[in-house]
């Protein structure tokens, strides 16, 4: 079962890799690094997908040989592992010293493609079962284990100097999903390294006395947790600046919603201030477009209030607010002040003085602000709460009286 669901799961993910990829290679098709990644991830694809019992009959039948599936993975790792050291070095090297050692690599790899291909053929492994124990059975036999010897060593030589060149990288590269993703395939390749080292130790069980074999769990756990944190060690470059964008855009949704009292309050009390009224409750919800303009709106016109208000607050919630500057009922004191003003007497008359809460901000950023006034209101909520309790209560002892 979970062999089954770690199966699926990397050949989807491939597959979703490899379409998330394909537009910008179509927008770049000269950039070598994102045509051999793009190889990558479609091998990797392939190799999951012929693999799965629902597949690898079908495909052994048509093609009319045993472990036709067998031959076409190994030869789609090999590839994929040539196409990620290409990748790989286009990264991390000046572009004359990678083109040159790419020319050496996809040589060299071709070359361990070819030969791996002609042996598979001359030794033809008759014995075929499940996905999971196909290899099993047939390195029993002494020529089709000194094969896969010849295969693990392809794949592990590969993946090492893909953990050498990623390590690197991460430790000098910036940008911040840039180096984790580089770290995350550094780990997926040590990983494909454990798992040829487990099948070394599979095979020397067979064939040599006294020697206590893995368990064969071992296999396919390692290969497919690796294969899982390469791919998302290869996209999260594209994809995790976006996450940023998009925390950030949750980030002013929530302030624009946490400063939406208060506001609304400031448009009740002086609806000239507003530049567009408010919607209805239910419609506020809605994000705007634009919205770190209208987050930026609703800060001026709640700071233009306490301006145009400033006559109204009670003398004695502004004197309490000097005393509580730089404490922590700060927010509530000054939220007492806004609310005497809404809610005091008297007519709207022009600024001739800057206020108070317009001085304690002189010299804060926008983002310390809105984190200000986002406490305000939300002291001022709980004042409102307060005062209709209040209400409530009095009201109830009339009629009881």
């Amino acid at each position: 079962m979970i062999f089954n669901v770690l199966s699926w799961s990397c050949a989807v993910a491939s597959l979703a890799a490899f379409s998330y990829k394909l537009p910008a290679l179509v927008h770049r098709p000269k950039n070598l690094a994102l045509f051999a990644l793009c190889t990558y991830f479609m091998c990797n694809s392939v190799a999951y997908f012929v693999d799965l019992e629902i597949f690898r009959r079908q495909i052994s039948g048509f093609l009319g040989f045993p472990n036709a599936t067998t031959i076409i993975v190994q030869a789609s790792v090999v590839v994929l592992t040539a196409a990620q050291q290409v990748t790989v070095v286009n990264l991390t090297l000046p572009p004359e010293i990678a083109k040159r050692s790419t020319q050496w690599q996809v040589a060299g790899f071709g070359a361990a493609l070819t030969a791996l291909i002609f042996l598979f053929f001359a030794i033809q492994p008759k014995k075929e079962a499940s996905a999971q124990e196909t290899v099993y059975l047939n390195i029993q036999n002494v020529d089709y284990a000194a094969y896969m010897a010849y295969y693990l060593a392809i794949c592990a030589a590969g993946r090492f100097q893909t953990v050498l060149f990623s390590f690197r990288y991460a430790r000098t590269v910036r940008e911040f999903w840039l180096r984790l993703g580089m770290w995350f395939v550094a780990a997926g390749s040590t990983l494909i390294l454990a798992y040829c080292a487990v099948r070394y130790w599979q095979i020397i069980a067979l064939h040599a006395e006294g020697v206590v074999g893995p368990w064969k769990f071992l296999f396919w756990s390692i290969a497919d947790a690796g294969t899982l944190l390469q791919i998302f060690g290869w996209t999260a470059p594209s994809w995790g600046p976006k996450l940023n964008s998009a925390g950030r855009w949750l980030n002013t949704y929530r302030d624009y919603l946490r400063l939406a009292p208060l506001w609304r309050a400031v448009y009740q009390a002086a609806p000239n201030l507003v530049l567009e009224p408010p919607a209805s409750r239910l419609l506020g919800w809605i994000p705007r477009r634009q919205l770190d303009y209208h987050l930026y709106r609703r800060v001026i016109e709640i700071r233009d209030a306490q301006l145009v208000l400033r006559h109204r607050a009670d003398p004695i919630a502004i004197h309490r607010l000097e005393q509580a500057h730089g404490m922590q009922h700060e927010a509530m004191c000054e939220a007492a002040v806004l609310r005497s003003a809404l809610y005091g007497p008297g007519e709207l008359e022009p600024a001739q003085e800057e206020p108070l809460a317009r001085r304690r901000t002189a010299g804060v950023n926008l983002a310390q602000e809105i984190a200000l006034l986002a406490q305000v209101s939300k002291s001022f909520q709980k004042l409102n709460s307060r005062s209709r309790s209040h209400f409530e209560g009095n009201r109830q002892r009339a009629v009881s009286s």
